[in-house]
């Protein structure tokens, strides 16, 4: 069984060289053709690379790009190779900006006081128009009294302005103490 084993596989050898060998036999009876049309289809084409090479060789100067690399060797040799640095103290804030954090603290400043005053005017404003309008109900109601005060007004203002405030004075005490007893009341009547 050895032998006939044997002479199976060189039979099959031989089989697979002489394919070989046909395969290779039109290989070489089709290629020179497949090349020679090859090169057919393509010699314009490398003439015309060939050409355009040929022009941008003439266009470049050799000599020009050699002496452009040399110039650019000497300056890149003049650069040091290790550049110093001079060592300051630096801060955040460039030189201007002291002045420009005094400059806005004082627009602040400005600002704020304009702000406080003219709301403080506003608050006096309204207080004013309430006298006013108080004062336009007296005339309205009690005309025979705001003649007098007029009058009084008229013949001793200081004196009368002394006197009403006073009367004011002692208005807002009654108030007061009207108000302390008022809550001390409501205080032991919650305790009982």
């Amino acid at each position: 069984m050895e032998q006939d084993e044997l002479e199976e596989k060189v039979t099959m050898a031989e089989e697979l060289i002489l394919g070989l060998v046909k395969r290779m036999e039109v290989i070489e009876s089709e290629l020179p053709g497949f090349l020679k049309s090859f090169l057919q289809q393509y010699k314009e084409t490398l003439a015309n690379i060939s050409g355009q090479i040929e022009k941008s060789n003439k266009r470049y100067d050799d000599q020009k790009i050699s002496q452009q690399i040399d110039q650019v060797k000497d300056l890149v040799g003049t650069i040091p190779k290790i550049i110093t640095v001079k060592n300051e103290h630096h801060h955040h804030f460039g030189a201007w900006s002291k002045n420009l954090i005094i400059g806005v603290a004082a627009c602040f400043l400005i600002t704020a006081s304009s702000v406080g005053t003219a709301l403080y005017l506003n608050h006096r404003n309204n207080r004013l128009n309430s006298e006013a309008y108080n004062y336009w109900l007296v005339r309205a109601m009690y005309p025979v009294v705001s003649k007098t005060i007029e009058k009084k007004l008229r013949d001793d203002p200081n004196g009368f302005i002394e006197k009403a405030e006073k009367e004011m004075a002692k208005q807002n005490s009654i108030m007061a103490a009207k108000y302390n007893d008022d809550r001390a009341k409501k205080k032991r009547q919650s305790l009982k």
